[in-house]
């Protein structure tokens, strides 16, 4: 074994870091005591009693307009996605034997390309939330309290969609992996020199090899599964949230520049707010598709390892794993709910454009009743 290099050694802390985060805000039991494990979850669930409690009687005593509904709707959704994941987390550390995945970062995990995407998705959100405490004392009352009760859910929402990319980029990279041996080994396959490798006897020689990938695409699909068990119920609810964030920022965005004067610091943090749902929903969306599309890319692999020359057991073999990647795709989902792919993006999108038009027409009707009883 080589030492580590100096960029793996960052990488590590950088990983280790965000593992510590990750378990901070409840995401990951991290095979904690039970007693910490209680804190942590008596801790977090006197919070969201405490926020709900204060939204309900904070709506009762004030006349809420449609900005205000907004914000205690969004208030209502992050933290109950936030509880629904700190729930999950809770029960999962008591669990004896874990068929899910325990850890969403590994501690001996060193790879740059994930470091690199934490520090990238990282350095948006730090630069949002300094924003908004940047300029707190400038915000109305009621956006200052919306801001303070969902900072920590919307911070645990973002670290949870985070360390879903790293695990399905994990994946990706075993993926291609093996996509690369089943394209060494059709090569060779291939190659008509010498005249051995024409014979029946060595296609049967290769047999192991065959068998070998198979066993691995078997381990790759079962990963998915995993993922998709341990991850499909929070990116449900964290989609449903991402959603309503992003049509609320945008209206939102599209009032303060129909205001005047000009807000710059709330139309950059509305824009913010904007590009930082985009960037990980494209992000997660993305790295579903390119796990879709690998799988599909060695399915069209095997297609390459059939040979006339080889015998009954050899060419039953490749059939039976062509058969295999048929039926074993690599398809990550939101509890069966719908496929995270790119075609989810471009829904989402027309959904957003949709939803922003009737909030817009609400708010002209609003103000047009205002002047009328005025």
């Amino acid at each position: 074994m080589f030492p580590p290099t100096r960029v793996q050694a960052i990488s590590r802390v950088v990983l280790k870091i965000f593992h510590l985060i990750l378990v901070a805000f409840s995401l990951r039991s991290s095979r904690l005591p039970r007693l910490v494990l209680w804190l942590r979850f008596l801790g977090w669930l006197t919070w969201f009693i405490f926020i709900w409690t204060q939204s309900v009687i904070y709506a009762q005593t004030i006349d809420c307009p449609l900005d205000c509904s907004l914000r205690h709707m969004l208030t209502f959704f992050q933290t109950l996605s936030h509880a629904f994941i700190v729930v999950t987390s809770f029960l999962d550390g008591f669990r004896i034997q874990q068929d899910q995945l325990d850890e969403a970062i590994a501690f001996e995990d060193s790879d740059p390309w994930l470091a690199s995407t934490v520090l990238a998705m990282l350095v948006p959100i730090l630069g949002v939330e300094y924003l908004v405490c940047s300029n707190a004392p400038e915000y109305a009352f009621r956006i200052r309290v919306y801001h303070l009760k969902t900072l920590p859910s919307f911070l645990a929402l973002q670290m949870q969609i985070i360390s879903f990319i790293l695990e399905v980029m994990k994946v990706n990279i075993k993926v291609r992996q093996t996509k690369l041996q089943l394209q060494i080994l059709a090569r060779e396959l291939s190659c008509r020199w010498p005249q051995s490798k024409q014979k029946p006897q060595f296609f049967d020689q290769q047999i192991h090899r065959v068998k070998d990938l198979k066993r691995r695409y078997n381990d790759l699909h079962y990963m998915f599964v995993r993922i998709n068990g341990c991850f499909g119920g929070s990116l449900l609810t964290i989609i449903i949230v991402y959603f309503a964030l992003f049509v609320s920022n945008s209206y939102w965005l599209f009032v303060d520049i129909r205001t005047r004067p000009w807000r710059i610091y709330a139309n950059l943090l509305n824009l913010g707010f904007i590009f930082n749902v985009a960037l990980q929903m494209a992000a997660a969306c993305w790295h579903c598709q390119q796990s879709y599309n690998l799988g599909r890319q060695i399915g069209c692999l095997i297609s390459k390892l059939v040979k006339p020359q080889g015998s009954k057991r050899y060419n039953d073999l490749v059939s039976e794993f062509s058969l295999q990647t048929l039926h074993q795709r690599f398809v990550v989902t939101a509890k069966d709910f719908f496929s995270l792919n790119l075609y989810l993006l471009s829904s989402m999108f027309a959904a957003v454009v949709t939803y922003l038009v009737i909030l817009i027409q609400f708010m002209f009707a609003e103000r047009s009743s205002k002047r009328s009883s005025g």
